[in-house]
C-alpha cells in the first residue's frame, strides 16, 4: 500500500520497471489488444512504459494519463523512443482527462499485493464507463485475490522477538501492534509454507464490474481445513490477473518473483496446527484514501480463541 504521491518518485519506478516478468506480460498483453489504428488510454502511465508498448504494438494514438510529476520523465522516455507523434502524455487526475476521442483499448497497471488493494479499481471503471468505446477491450481483463494461510518466517521471527523481552525491555505491547500491520513483502514463501490449499477471495472483471462494488469494501469469508501441518504466522494473499491473451500475471506463490512479493496478514503470534484442524479466516480490505485501503481480518484456528486485526488501530494506543 502506497501513498499515492509516492509515484511521483523516480525510485519506485525504477522497483517496477526492473520487474521483467511485468513488463513482458503486458507487452505481450498490448500487442494481442491492440489493432492497428487503435486509439489507446494509458491510466496511470507513470513512466510512460506502457505507453510506448501500445504504440509498439501498433496505437495511432496513445493518450497517457499521469497525476504526479513523474509525467515530465514519461514525456523524455517517449521522446527518446520516438514516440512522440502518437503518444501524448497529459498530467491531471483521470477525472479532469478530456480526450478528443473514445478509446478502444485501456491498459492499467493498478494491481497492488492482493489486486485492489491501491484503490484504483473505481477509478478505472470511471475510465471504463467514460472513456471506452463499444467493442472496446481493457488490460487485464480480470483480477482475481487470493489466499492462503502461511508460515511466513519474517513474521514469526518478529512476533517471538517481541514478546522475548529483548535486552530486558517487555516489548510485547509492539508484538500487538505490529499484528495489526498489513504489508507487502518480498519475504520467500514456498509452496510447503502454505499450511492449507488457497482459496479466491473475489474476482473483478474490467468490463462488467460497477463503480458501486469498486469503490465498496471487498469482503471474503473462507474456509480453510489444514493438509500441510505446521506452523502458521499469517494469512499471504496475492492476485492472479487475466492479461486477456490467454495469460496470466501474477505474483502466486511458487510463480517466478515479481516486485510486488505477497500482501502479508498477521496473526497475533505462530501457532501449530494440526493436519484436519480448521482455520476460519474473514478479510475485509477498505478503500480509503486515494492509493491505499485499510484492512481488517479476524481469524479461528481449532482450539483457539478468535483474533480480530484491524489496520486503522495501528499506531493508537488501547
Amino acid at each position: 500500500m502506497y501513498d499515492s504521491e509516492c509515484y511521483a518518485q523516480l525510485s519506485l519506478h525504477r522497483w517496477m520497471l526492473r520487474d521483467g516478468i511485468r513488463n513482458e506480460s503486458y507487452r505481450q498483453a498490448l500487442i494481442h489488444a491492440v489493432k492497428p489504428g487503435d486509439a489507446v488510454l494509458d491510466m496511470g502511465a507513470g513512466t510512460g512504459v506502457l505507453s510506448i508498448f501500445a504504440a509498439q504494438a501498433g496505437a495511432a494514438e496513445v493518450f497517457a494519463v499521469e497525476r504526479t510529476s513523474i509525467a515530465k520523465f514519461a514525456t523524455k522516455l517517449i521522446a527518446e523512443n520516438g514516440c512522440t507523434d502518437r503518444i501524448k502524455v497529459m498530467q491531471t487526475d483521470l477525472e479532469d482527462a478530456n480526450l478528443p476521442r473514445k478509446v478502444d483499448v485501456i491498459v492499467s497497471e493498478w494491481m497492488g499485493g492482493l489486486g485492489v488493494d491501491e484503490n484504483m479499481l473505481a477509478p478505472l471503471v470511471m475510465a471504463r464507463d467514460r472513456h471506452l468505446a463499444p467493442g472496446g477491450r481493457i488490460v487485464p481483463a480480470a483480477v482475481t485475490a487470493v489466499v492462503a494461510p502461511a508460515f511466513v518466517e519474517e513474521i514469526a521471527y518478529q512476533q517471538n522477538l517481541w514478546r522475548s523481552k529483548p535486552h530486558g525491555i517487555d516489548m510485547s505491547s509492539i508484538a500487538a501492534s505490529a499484528a495489526d500491520e498489513a504489508y507487502m513483502s518480498q519475504a520467500r514463501i514456498l509452496a510447503e509454507d502454505l499450511r492449507a490449499k488457497p482459496q479466491a477471495m473475489w474476482t473483478h472483471v474490467a468490463m462488467t464490474t460497477s463503480l458501486q462494488e469498486a469503490d465498496s469494501p471487498f469482503v471474503a469469508k473462507l474456509q480453510f481445513v489444514v493438509d500441510n501441518p505446521g506452523i502458521v504466522s499469517a494469512l499471504a494473499a496475492w492476485f492472479t490477473a487475466d492479461m486477456g491473451d490467454g495469460t496470466t500475471l501474477t505474483n502466486a506463490v511458487g510463480a517466478p518473483d515479481t516486485h510486488w512479493g505477497r500482501m502479508l496478514l498477521p496473526l497475533t503470534a505462530p501457532v501449530e496446527v494440526n493436519e484436519g484442524d480448521v482455520i476460519n479466516a474473514e478479510v475485509h480490505c477498505l478503500p480509503s484514501v486515494p492509493g491505499s485501503c485499510e484492512f481488517s481480518w479476524t481469524v479461528q484456528i481449532t482450539g483457539q480463541a478468535t483474533q480480530s486485526h484491524d489496520t486503522r488501530r495501528v499506531g493508537k494506543v488501547q
